[in-house]
């Protein structure tokens, strides 16, 4: 916005004899010098106005993400594991992060066991999000739940990979046996 303004500025500076002492009648002509000078400053207007590439993610987000489905962790059999990439939020000046956010949610099972064996309700489910870096590359905060706050998450070879070794390998038609029963979000009351 500044840019242009200044540009304008330019150009307008440029082309005027009003900033300029002439007692003579005006020129019915442009002098050489002066149509230069025009030139010169039409071609800088232009090329400060031109349009700027936009830094566009190569991130994807929605279903194109491979990121985006259901997944088998090891760590905790049969139990929810659910990674949604959605758009960056909208910030108060207008504009958004290149950075697609990413949404885990998940559930662990009740008590000590790490294996699921009932549906989880609605209240039971934990979310913990991060940010997609790349195609294949995100960082999340698993503070929420005593985890690493920057922890890194490839996906490779139909999986996400986390530095421990961990891999959560994705389920090609989802899990829906894994979800609470009631995931209706309106309630007609």
């Amino acid at each position: 916005m500044k840019l242009s303004t200044i540009a304008i500025f330019i150009a307008a500076v440029a082309t005027t004899n009003a900033l300029t002492p002439n007692s003579a009648a005006p020129e019915s002509s442009v002098s050489r010098r002066g149509a230069f000078g025009l030139l010169g400053a039409g071609a800088a207007a232009a090329f400060i106005l031109q349009p700027q590439v936009a830094n566009a993610a190569a991130a994807k987000t929605g279903a194109a993400s491979p990121f985006t489905g259901d997944y088998n962790d090891p760590n905790h059999p049969e139990c929810l594991r659910q990674v949604k990439v959605v758009g960056a939020p909208l910030r108060a000046d207008g504009t958004r992060s290149q950075y697609p956010v990413i949404e885990v949610t998940g559930y662990d099972g009740k008590g000590d066991s790490k294996i699921c064996t009932d549906r989880p309700t609605r209240d039971d489910l934990w979310k913990v999000q991060g940010t997609v870096k790349s195609s294949n590359s995100a960082v999340i905060d698993f503070s929420p739940k005593g985890g690493p706050s920057n922890l890194l998450a490839t996906y490779e070879d139909g999986g996400i990979v986390f530095p421990d070794g961990n891999k959560w390998t994705k389920v090609a038609r989802g899990t829906d046996s894994r979800r609470p029963a009631d995931m209706s979000t309106l309630k007609s009351d």
